[in-house]
């Protein structure tokens, strides 16, 4: 897969808005990635993907969102720096991760558990090319532990997945994993 060498996708809710806590938590991410030299490359609408596009481009770096054509009644958010169209979901998970050389998920539905089970299949298959997921907020601990006493996961997936109670923490984990 061809990366972006310094982009990280993030990944996450497109409910949460401005001042309330899940977007806050996404636009100091994206601050502290675009301030650490990373790009930031999310879906491109709302919620988790406009927080962490603004705190990237108010910290002075690039934002990149990748659009689906599908989501015709959506306005791809004020703070991109570039915006990719995709003509489905599919071709949209596929650009974002092959053009990211790291991944933080924050909390989301269903959409961002595709986006996650994605990134995991990829490493089982031996796609992924050992980039780290870090999965950011205190509710995927009680997830990953669930996936992974069932037996859901493999050990590769669950080596590859760290946790992180903070930015500066998924920050730290994805800078320790190049």
């Amino acid at each position: 897969m061809d990366t972006d060498e310094r982009a990280v996708a993030v990944f996450g809710s497109s409910e949460p808005r401005p001042a309330e806590p899940g977007y806050e938590v996404a636009r100091e991410l994206g601050a502290l990635l675009a301030r650490s030299g990373y790009t930031v490359i999310t879906g491109g609408y709302g919620g988790v993907m406009e927080a962490a596009s603004r705190g990237a481009r108010e910290a002075g770096g690039r934002a990149i969102g990748v659009v689906c054509t599908i989501f015709d009644g959506r306005r791809p958010n004020d703070w991109l720096s570039e915006v990719i169209v995709s003509s489905d979901l599919h071709e949209r998970t596929r650009l974002l991760i092959q053009r990211a050389c790291g991944f933080v998920v924050l909390p989301g539905k269903a959409g961002t558990l595709a986006e996650l089970a994605q990134l995991w299949a990829l490493d089982r298959a031996g796609c992924l090319e050992a980039r780290a997921v870090v999965l950011l907020g205190d509710s995927w601990k009680p997830v990953l532990d669930l996936l992974e006493r069932d037996g859901m996961l493999e050990p590769s997936q669950v080596k590859l997945t760290r946790l992180a109670r903070s930015p500066e923490e998924a920050l730290t984990l994805l800078l320790g994993s190049e």
